[in-house]
């Protein structure tokens, strides 16, 4: 195996052929979408299209997220190996699966498909945090971070978006959540430059 091939230019096909999955799924969720056979001016088309809509907006932001997450995760990465692109893979896969997931909510009944979409929206932070632990703690592919931030950006990413996708689904009907995941997002900004300080005074 070449130095190209274990190092930078390896991490570069990796991020390459992972920014193709995430698009393509991105582009699955609106296929996926068809309008009514009938419908009755624009009040009834978005009566009967709502669900799909809200579940397609819901992953269509879950996707972004993930896809930004990913990409700051692999911006501090400086090399890569097989190890990396198994853990990628697993990523990867889930990601495909969330426009079935998609689909499952707006034909769900009782809102059977809800825990079983949260679920693998939590499961894909699972696998992004699992990856980012490898080359953080065990393969040493990351430039190198403060332990605290590691830490901080393993359990951010791991916790995070599974957290937010459910007070989504709760603050359609509680909007009591809108001030709940405000205020998440507000105390993990304090959190985030709390920890910059902290490492930066370390390393001085």
């Amino acid at each position: 195996m070449s130095d190209q091939d274990s190092g930078a230019g390896h991490l570069h096909r990796l991020v390459l052929f992972s920014d193709a999955v995430f698009a393509i799924a991105i582009t699955l969720l609106a296929i996926e979408i068809h309008p009514p056979h009938h419908w009755n001016g624009i009040r009834d088309l978005f009566a009967q299209m709502g669900v799909k809509l809200w579940a397609y907006a819901i992953s269509f932001a879950v996707v972004g997220i993930y896809w930004i997450s990913h990409r700051r995760i692999f911006q501090r990465l400086r090399s890569a190996n097989v190890v990396l692109d198994v853990l990628n893979f697993i990523v990867l896969g889930l990601v495909a699966l969330l426009p079935l997931g998609t689909e499952l909510l707006w034909e769900q009944r009782a809102g059977q498909a809800f825990p079983v979409y949260v679920g693998l929206v939590a499961l894909i932070g699972l696998a992004i945090a699992l990856l980012w632990a490898y080359a953080a703690f065990v393969g040493k592919l990351a430039h190198p971070t403060p332990k605290a931030e590691a830490v901080y950006v393993m359990l951010r990413v791991a916790l995070l978006p599974g957290f937010m996708c459910g007070m989504s689904f709760v603050s359609l009907v509680y909007p009591w959540g809108w001030a709940v995941m405000a205020a998440t997002l507000v105390g993990l900004q304090w959190l985030n430059r709390r920890i910059a300080r902290v490492s930066q005074a370390q390393a001085t």
